[in-house]
Order: C-alpha cells, then structure tokens, then sequence
C-alpha cells in the first residue's frame, strides 16, 4: 500500500490521497456536487461512474451524499487505485459492494452491459503541454503531463466512443473542461460520431475558467 498523506472528510466517508495523486478534484467536487442538485433536482442516480477519478473525491461525494445508489472507478494510476479501496472499506467496513474500483485507461475494460446513469470526471483538459504551462506558470513533470494533457484529445475520443456503450438509455455525462484548453465545439464532432449529442453547457459559479459539458445519447 502506498503512503496515505492526507484525508478529505464528507458525510462520514474519509476520502484517502496523496499529493502525487491529487488531480484538483477535492477543489471542485463540492461545486460539483452542487451543479448535479442544480441540473438535476430532487433526481438520485442509480449508478455513477467517475472517469479518470484519481482517488476519487468526485465520485464519494456523490456517493457520500446520497446523490446515487452505487458508484464505479476507473484511474490508470495505480498508486490512485489503491487510494480509491482503501477509502472503500475505511472506518472498518467490510467490503462496500455499492462500490466498484477499475484499475485502466479506457472504458472499454468495463463490461458493456455495465451501464450507467451519470458519468463525471476530472479528467485532462489541455491537448497541449504550452497551453497548460500558460495557465499554471510553470513547468510539467512527467506525472503532471499524465494528469493535465490529452494530446490530440486521444482520450477524449476514446471516452466518448466507449461512454455510448456504457451510458444508460436516459443517462447522462456531465464533463467538467476548461476554457484555456477548449471549448465546447472542440468535442462536439467526436461526439456526434459516437452516437451521443451535446444538450447543455454551463460555466462555472465558482472557478473562472471551467464549464459544463453536458452529454446525452442523440435522439433518433
């Protein structure tokens, strides 16, 4: 197990992470969290998968606060992983079976009949490496080019070729992006190629530069 340096407290769930594996989401999971009571009112979700979770401070405080039933991880990196069951049985819990861990890079190691109500992420949110060091004044580590860069959108196409087959029929994505790095008709081509459609889009109360994605399978 890798080292625990801090804990992130919501609603009785201690959220486990570390510096390496802290992506910004314990900055934006409370906004977040209210932009989903905002959009969707009085709506719990079934099951919620975050994307590109890090140890997940998005995804349990959804879960945490009885936003959804049951809620799924996917993260590449490892040391994040482990984070994310630690938090999973925590406060001596036996095994939480309302909560799923994934341990990749896409989708598309989640079985298709998988399916999901809501899908949230913090994920990449700069194609280029320029872009990002323009808005973080300084430069990128190997770690912090995972974290923070999508080259060529590459993951973005993969998510949402992927999230169609694993979105149920009325479920929603809700991205949350950043304006230095794109803007919403970036996406919308990979998007109408993999079957989906872009149904709204909302800046942030809070943050300067981030907005909503929002994003539903495409009618007809």
């Amino acid at each position: 197990m890798n080292d625990i340096d801090y804990i992130w407290r919501i609603h009785g769930y201690d959220v486990y992470y570390s510096n390496a594996t802290n992506g910004g989401g314990d900055y934006f999971a409370l906004e977040y969290m209210q932009v989903i009571k905002d959009w969707y009112p009085y709506k719990k979700f079934e099951k919620c998968l975050e994307w590109c979770s890090g140890p997940g401070f998005i995804g349990f405080g959804i879960y945490a606060s009885l936003l959804c039933e049951k809620i799924s991880f996917i993260d590449k990196y490892e040391p994040a992983v482990e984070q994310l069951n630690r938090t999973k049985t925590n406060k001596g819990r036996t095994d939480d079976t309302n909560v799923t861990v994934y341990h990749g890079d896409s989708l598309s190691i989640i079985p298709e009949d998988e399916q999901f109500d809501l899908i949230v992420c913090n994920h990449p949110q700069w194609n280029n490496e320029e872009d990002a060091k323009q808005l973080l004044g300084n430069d990128i580590d190997d770690h912090m080019r995972d974290i923070l860069i999508d080259k060529e959108w590459a993951a973005h196409k993969d998510f949402f070729a992927q999230a169609k087959l694993r979105l149920s029929e009325k479920g929603v994505i809700l991205l949350q992006e950043n304006d230095t790095g794109s803007d919403a008709k970036v996406f919308e081509p990979m998007i109408k190629e993999a079957g989906l459609q872009i149904k709204s889009v909302g800046h942030s109360q809070m943050y300067e530069n981030i907005y909503y994605l929002e994003v539903v399978h495409a009618k007809g």
